[in-house]
């Protein structure tokens, strides 16, 4: 596909060379006629100038001297110069026909004469004088002869310049044409190359938007077609994944609920009385079973959401509304840790699905909650701003480890601070985020914000509404 593109888009420059190559061998031509023409001009015309002032000359010795051997000298002479006049007349020179048809006249009368027998000295000068007035009019023939020279001369400098013109135009006319075939060419290989490239990129962002197909060139459409596969091939891991964990969690929730009730029966001393040492090992008991419930719930939930993300119908709504039920959810904790709220929102108004943003900021604000140090705050702030949506939750606790920031919002990936704190988790619930920002085509992003870290979510809304 590449070389056809090539091929094409070089076909009007080598017509261009072509045409151009044409009109030079034109001219090339031409310009080594009329070369050889004025040569053969100058050659003939003193040649012929020659003939005749030999010729003159052949006359006049006879008419002094009477030799019998120069009639036969003077006929030669005559030969001679009625064979440069054919040659003359052979260059078919516009200007020379007549010029040469009255010397050739002239030369024919002479030729007469001198066969018509005994010459007398006035016979010989008039036939001298006549001969002598050829001279004139072989100077006649050269200086025709250079004037058709010249004429032709002026007609290939006015060829030279058509053929430049020529060359221009079919030049800024063929010019456009291949930078236009180029770009189709370009866009034609091009565009199946950005096809595979944003399906790469939606694979890498889990957002796989139905089957990849590029039916050409027949290399793209065999890769397409592996891409495809690791498409399904990925789309069923995802599904064995998330059914193992639905899977997983029901099947723990029944011997939980087992040892929560067993629990609770010693704790309540349903079963006779028991020691201090006892009801403090029921109350572990107890709690342990309840926070293992919290945490198979969460696994159920984030495996429900998994099942059921699919990108709604996003509206304008109002964001402080928003805030304030997720802030209700978290009343208790808030309360329990001594945490308050600073609240931002630069605008009223946010562009997104109700439910998904909900769960998402839910889930920012547990985490903010966990790793926030007693009597501190949490940052919101909220609001759309040319043509972009954006949720940040701050915390001033220790903040996420440069090495961590990328991978934090993986499935079941939990920072060192709360591995070293002991905080118990699942590690889903930034991945939660991460999800919900990406079916709304936006990011997340975790910076050190000195102390503590700001998590921003930003997704991309329409221009006016808000």
């Amino acid at each position: 596909m590449v070389a056809l593109g090539y091929l094409v888009a070089a076909t009007p420059l080598l017509l261009a060379l072509l045409l151009a190559g044409s009109q030079l061998e034109r001219l090339a031509r031409h310009g080594e006629q009329l070369v050889t023409e004025g040569i053969a001009v100058v050659h003939l015309g003193a040649q012929l100038r020659f003939n005749v002032n030999d010729l003159e000359r052949a006359v006049r010795q006879y008419a002094a001297l009477g030799d019998p051997a120069l009639p036969v000298i003077i006929r030669e002479r005559l030969t001679q110069a009625e064979s440069t006049l054919l040659d003359i007349e052979k260059l078919q020179l516009t200007p020379l026909g007549n010029p040469v048809s009255a010397a050739k006249r002239e030369l024919g009368d002479l030729s007469q004469l001198s066969r018509d027998g005994e010459h007398t000295p006035e016979s010989l000068d008039g036939m001298a004088l006549r001969i002598h007035a050829l001279s004139d009019e072989a100077d006649a023939i050269s200086a025709s002869g250079r004037d058709a020279i010249s004429a032709q001369a002026e007609k290939l400098h006015a060829a030279s310049a058509a053929a430049r013109r020529v060359m221009l135009i079919s030049s800024i006319a063929l010019l456009p044409l291949t930078a236009f075939l180029t770009l189709v060419f370009s866009v034609a290989v091009t565009r199946p190359l950005r096809s595979l490239g944003k399906a790469i990129d939606d694979l890498g962002n889990a957002r796989p938007r139905g089957t990849i197909s590029i039916r050409f060139p027949a290399e793209i459409h065999r890769l397409a077609e592996q891409l495809d596969w690791l498409r399904q091939r990925l789309a069923q891991l995802e599904a064995d994944k998330d059914r193992f964990l639905r899977h997983v969690s029901h099947e723990l929730k029944t011997p939980l609920a087992s040892l929560y009730e067993g629990g609770k029966l010693l704790q309540e001393q349903s079963l006779g009385p028991l020691t201090s040492q006892q009801q403090e090992v029921a109350a572990i008991l107890v709690e342990s079973a309840s926070e293992l419930d919290v945490l198979i719930h969460n696994l159920l939930a984030y495996a429900q959401w998994r099942q059921q993300r699919e990108q709604s119908a996003m509206t304008w709504l109002e964001g402080k509304p928003l805030i304030d039920e997720v802030l209700a959810r978290q009343r208790l904790s808030l309360e329990r840790r001594h945490i308050t709220i600073e609240l931002h929102l630069y605008s009223q108004r946010l562009y997104g699905n109700r439910l998904q943003l909900s769960v998402a900021l839910e889930n920012l604000m547990t985490n903010a909650v966990k790793h926030a140090p007693p009597g501190t705050s949490v940052d919101i702030a909220a609001g759309a701003h040319d043509g972009r949506c954006a949720i940040s939750v701050r915390d001033r606790g220790r903040g996420v480890a440069d090495e961590e920031k990328r991978i934090i919002f993986e499935p079941f990936m939990r920072g060192t601070e709360a591995e070293e704190a002991g905080t118990r988790g699942t590690g889903i619930g930034l991945s939660i985020v991460h999800e919900a920002v990406l079916l709304h085509n936006g990011t997340v992003e975790v910076e050190d914000a000195e102390p503590g870290a700001c998590f921003t979510m930003a997704w991309p809304c329409p221009a006016s509404g808000h």
